[in-house]
């Protein structure tokens, strides 16, 4: 009865930690360009203590409609739920974000604990998946407005998709920073952390295998 009175939902710590990380704040506007089912985006919201403007897009219009029931759920009425491709630039969103989100699709490999199927993915098929990646970030960094914060993050350990992603684009966006997110981090996820960007190891954990940078826009 509590979850369908809307007093909790239910997400994964390596989850929450993006929307820690991200810190949105009350009255800022926030991008979340892959959202559904919408946890994180619920997270924001609370974070933002419902003021401000955030606007959530999935590429599918079914999963929109999850999102946007579980704002109604949760009696989180600052979320607008729109159908939208992360992978094709929004002309309208472009410097207009305070704080984005792009948790981009992976090959999911940091959660083989609750789907081993996916230990016979083949690696060498994900080609295709590194390159939408990387077109994702980089529209995701032209949402961004100056002084604004940009957070990229997968689910997967595979260091093509997380590390190698970001270091290529940062080399291409001197206008962006990396920052340094250990310090954000409970005592008890810091353990083994040696970068500023964090991959989080579920046998260390206990979460999903998660990987989570934050930039700056400096520009």
């Amino acid at each position: 009865p509590g979850f369908q009175e809307g007093h909790f939902f239910v997400q994964d710590i390596a989850s929450q930690l993006c929307c820690h990380v991200l810190a949105p704040r009350p009255g800022e506007r926030v991008l979340d360009l892959c959202a559904a089912p919408g946890g994180k985006s619920f997270a924001m919201a609370i974070a933002m203590e419902n003021r401000g403007e955030l606007r959530s897009f999935d590429l599918h219009e079914k999963r929109v409609r999850l999102i946007a029931d579980g704002a109604r759920r949760l009696g989180l009425t600052v979320i607008k739920a729109s159908a939208g491709d992360a992978s094709r630039l929004n002309p309208e969103l472009e410097s207009w974000g305070d704080a984005v989100l792009c948790d981009v699709p992976c090959s999911g490999l940091g959660t083989l604990q609750k789907k081993p199927d996916l230990r016979y993915k083949d690696i060498d098929s994900l080609d295709g998946l590194y390159a939408l990646q990387r077109t994702i970030l980089e529209n995701a960094s032209r949402y961004v407005a100056p002084g604004g914060r940009l957070l990229y993050s997968t689910c997967t350990l595979n260091p093509r998709e997380n590390g190698e992603v970001v270091a290529e684009f940062l080399g291409r966006h001197p206008e962006y920073s990396l920052i340094d997110i250990r310090p954000m981090l409970p005592e008890a996820l810091r353990e083994g952390q040696e970068n500023r960007d964090v991959t989080l190891l579920p046998h260390i954990t206990d979460t999903d295998g998660f990987y989570i940078a934050l930039m700056q826009n400096l520009s």
